[in-house]
């Protein structure tokens, strides 16, 4: 039978009755309710009423990191809901059984399913929108870690000096820029959308661009470094700006320069040619996701349709 499969993001959750082969039937999304717990429940309730009678299980994937059992919120999303297992209660509300996954995971699992990352073993995978997260294939496998926190790339240190420490959700929060660029513009931060700022971009402006030039560097060093790690077939980069070309063509200029930057003077290259190191270990590149805003269902899906 048809699966029901929620992505409940900050400002909206999506949802689609979905094929056990992937197809999406029907889609439909509502704002996301966070006033109450019983009115964030509600919303979803009344998304399941309209399509129990032609689903029997649900999938969720959900901006939150959760305890071990997978299912218990824990950090990362609103406090009202910090402590409350997403499953039971939507299982007692519903009647039908449920899965939940990490929406970065579930960008992932869909991705390498039916996206750009398909066909791969060792697949990472970032999402691009107003912050950024990820997920992780191993061995053809998704992996969560010990307590579930993998590809925390957001927590990675991006950059450093002697007193310095930035964290890379902040140097690559997408609505962070927008805010800056507003008050450096003076337009109400409203105003400010994201199709506003690449309007700047197209136009030249140097402050919007030279925003942009730092934003990708701190993406590629986030990918260069898991490269690095992990030695992974494929980076992809997905989520809703993944359809701004100009952000992966940045990246992947960046991690072009990347290897050149590091590997200057003199010291570095004897030492280089000492170890005998093959300049191809540290060509990078990333591909652009070819889900985007989808991959989280198919990933929920797909996680739904695996599970032990």
């Amino acid at each position: 039978m048809n699966k029901l499969v929620l992505d409940i993001g900050a400002t909206n959750t999506k949802f689609a009755l979905m094929s056990t082969d992937g197809k999406i039937l029907e889609r439909e999304k509502v704002p996301t309710v966070y006033s109450s717990v019983d009115e964030y429940f509600d919303n979803m309730v009344g998304i399941v009423t309209k399509y129990s009678h032609q689903a029997d299980e649900i999938a969720i994937s959900t901006n939150g990191r959760m305890c071990t059992d997978g299912d218990t919120y824990r950090a990362y999303i609103m406090k009202l809901l910090q402590g409350i297992n997403l499953k039971k209660e939507m299982e007692l509300r519903t009647g039908l059984s449920v899965t939940v996954l990490n929406d970065g995971f579930s960008a992932a699992l869909g991705e390498w399913w039916k996206g750009a990352g398909k066909g791969t073993k060792n697949l990472l995978v970032i999402v691009l929108g107003s912050g950024m997260g990820s997920g992780l294939i191993l061995n053809g496998k998704l992996y969560q870690g010990s307590k579930l926190n993998a590809a925390m790339v957001f927590g990675m240190i991006n950059t450093y000096g002697r007193d310095k420490y930035d964290m890379a959700g902040i140097t690559t929060a997408f609505a962070l820029l927008l805010y800056k660029l507003s008050a450096i513009k003076q337009i109400p931060v409203e105003e400010m959308t994201g199709q506003r700022f690449f309007d700047f971009i197209e136009e030249g402006d140097p402050i919007a661009i030279g925003m942009l030039n730092q934003y990708c560097q701190s993406i590629a060093g986030i990918v260069y470094n898991s490269a690095m790690l992990l030695d992974l077939d494929s980076i992809v980069i997905t989520g809703g700006l993944s359809a701004q070309g100009i952000i992966i063509e940045n990246v992947n200029k960046k991690l072009l320069e990347l290897p050149q930057k590091i590997m200057q003077g003199q010291e570095v290259a004897r030492l280089l040619k000492l170890a005998n190191v093959d300049a191809s270990d540290f060509q990078i590149q990333v591909k652009k996701g070819e889900l985007a805003l989808d991959a989280n269902l198919y990933g929920a899906l797909y996680f739904l349709l695996n599970k032990e």
